[in-house]
Parts: structure tokens; C-alpha cells; sequence
């Protein structure tokens, strides 16, 4: 089914622990030996006893497969006994129950699943335009982000809210942090949310971040002299794994809807335009330089 080398690769990847990546990466591996084997879903469901629509979930990542289901399809596809394993390996990870599953009456399903990809990632490359990154955001910053930012939100909810925003810093820490890319607009660092205080100790956290981890956290500021630039239409992200199966992903959040991005011709898009917008944007150096000087400005 896969060559040894691409099994070594596979195998020297950090052990990152998300369900919904490792439902993801079975659901691909599946569909992958299904089209070399040349079957439809179709032809697998009937071969195998099991429904085309849930083939296609399954292949999707969105609904989970028991073990005797999966005995199954390895059957019908002629799966080899060492691939075999490390799908039932996939099989099992993706089943587990995650730590954004206890917002699940919090947040919309899209939004729990971007959680997903985002916990299993390895690098998120992102552009902000108003708002700094929630994995970069203090308590207090993001406080005052979802209490004034989502008339839609209850006063119940906010604290909720807020911890499941730092529990998503949790990807910075461990044995495989998370690398963050930023490309942001000069106005999210002027821009006063929580008011001069609060912004304040934001940009000291940013601050810290850089001095402290610059190998993890690289944050490129777009000045407002840099003129137009093809970012300007909105926040973006584009996320990376660690499995060389796995292609990049985008996520797109906007006032009234958000949307997670598979396509790879519109992910190829968004990577060059953030590449753009990156290459307009003031040197690393300079922009903790401008941080820092934003942050005075604040005291």
C-alpha cells in the first residue's frame, strides 16, 4: 500500500494527538488504496457490506469506523498485514475523546473541527489584519475580545469561552510545540482592545514570545505605509502537518461564517498571498522593534 520509505517518514513524525487528524489521515489512506485497487465507493460498499455514504464519511474523516468494519475494508482492498496495522493504529487514536469535545454546546461542529486540525498541526502560517491570533492572545486580551467582539454571546458563556481560548496555548508547550508564523497588520497592534492596559501587557506578551522562543514564533508586521497588499480582504490561516500524507489546509473566519478549505488549488492561493503579504511586510527585527515602540506608546 505505501512505499517503506513514506512509512519511515510517517513513523518519525511527532507523535501529535488529535483525533480529528488521525480520522483525516485513515479516511485518505482508505480512499488512496481504494482508488489503486480501482473501486468506487460504490463497488466498496458493496463488496464489503457497508453503505457508499458511509465509505465516503469514513474517507471524509467524519464518521468513525468500528474495528470489524475496518477488518473489513482491508479484505475487500488486499490491505498487507503491516499497513493494515497501522490503520487499526489510526483507527483507534481517532476515537479517543478530545478536550474541545466539552465545548461541544459552545461552538458550531466547523469550529470544533478547525480545533482539531489545529491541535494535530505543526506549523499555522497566519494573517491578521484587526485582531492578534488567538494562540498569541493573553486571558485579559481575549476577555475583552469575545465580550466585545460577539453581540451573539452570553454573559454565561464568557468564561467558557475564554478557557477554552487558553486551552488552545496548550499546542505552544510540550515535547512538539507548534510553530506560528504571523503576518499581522499595523492596526491589530494599535488597535486599543481591553483598552491601553490591557494592550500593553498583549504586546509585552508578544514581546516575550519573540525574545524568548524566536526558532517557534517568527511575527512579521505589515506597516500601515506598505500601502494595499493582497491580503487585505480578510484573516486567514494556513495550517501544516506532520504526516507527508497529509496536504496543508486553510481556515477562513469571517463575521458570519468560517469555512475549512481542502481545495488544493485555493490552498495554493492563500499560500501565495500570504507569501505576498509576508514579503511586504517589515523584517522580524523591525517589527519587535515597532512592537515594542506601540507598547509605549500604550503606558
Amino acid at each position: 500500500m505505501t512505499s517503506s520509505a513514506a512509512r519511515t517518514r510517517r513513523k518519525s513524525s511527532p507523535p501529535l494527538e488529535s483525533p480529528t487528524v488521525q480520522a483525516w489521515e485513515l479516511g485518505l489512506r482508505l480512499r488512496e488504496r481504494r482508488e489503486e485497487v480501482g473501486m468506487t465507493a460504490v463497488a466498496a460498499g458493496r463488496s464489503s457490506g457497508i453503505t457508499q455514504a458511509y465509505i465516503s464519511g469514513v474517507e471524509a474523516g467524519r464518521v468513525k469506523l468500528p474495528g470489524d468494519r475496518l477488518a473489513q475494508l482491508v479484505k475487500v482492498y488486499e490491505i498487507d498485514p503491516a499497513d493494515a496495522a497501522e490503520l487499526e493504529a489510526l483507527r483507534v487514536a481517532a476515537m479517543r475523546r478530545a478536550w474541545w469535545h466539552q465545548y461541544s454546546q459552545l461552538f458550531p461542529a466547523e469550529f470544533l473541527r478547525f480545533l482539531g486540525y489545529e491541535a494535530g498541526a505543526e506549523h499555522i502560517r497566519t494573517y491578521d489584519n484587526e485582531l492578534l491570533h488567538g494562540l498569541l492572545q493573553t486571558e485579559e486580551y481575549a476577555r475583552a475580545v469575545i465580550r466585545g467582539g460577539n453581540t451573539y454571546v452570553r454573559l454565561t458563556e464568557m468564561d467558557r469561552r475564554v478557557a477554552a481560548r487558553m486551552a488552545r496555548q496548550q499546542r505552544l508547550g510540550g515535547d512538539y510545540p507548534l510553530r506560528l508564523t504571523t503576518v499581522i497588520s499595523e492596526g491589530a497592534l494599535r488597535q486599543q482592545v481591553g483598552g491601553p492596559e490591557v494592550m500593553s501587557a498583549q504586546l509585552d506578551h508578544l514581546d516575550r514570545l519573540l525574545t524568548e522562543r524566536p526558532e517557534q514564533f517568527e511575527i512579521r508586521v505589515v506597516p500601515f505605509t506598505a500601502g494595499a497588499h493582497p491580503a487585505l480582504g480578510g484573516p486567514f490561516q494556513i495550517l501544516s502537518f506532520p504526516s507527508p500524507r497529509l496536504p496543508d489546509l486553510v481556515w477562513q473566519e469571517v463575521l458570519t461564517s468560517s469555512d475549512i478549505i481542502d481545495q488544493s488549488s485555493r490552498v495554493a492561493d492563500y499560500a501565495v498571498t500570504f507569501a505576498e503579504a509576508r514579503e511586504r511586510a517589515l523584517s522580524s527585527a523591525e517589527s519587535l522593534e515597532l512592537i515594542r515602540q506601540i507598547g509605549k506608546e500604550m503606558t
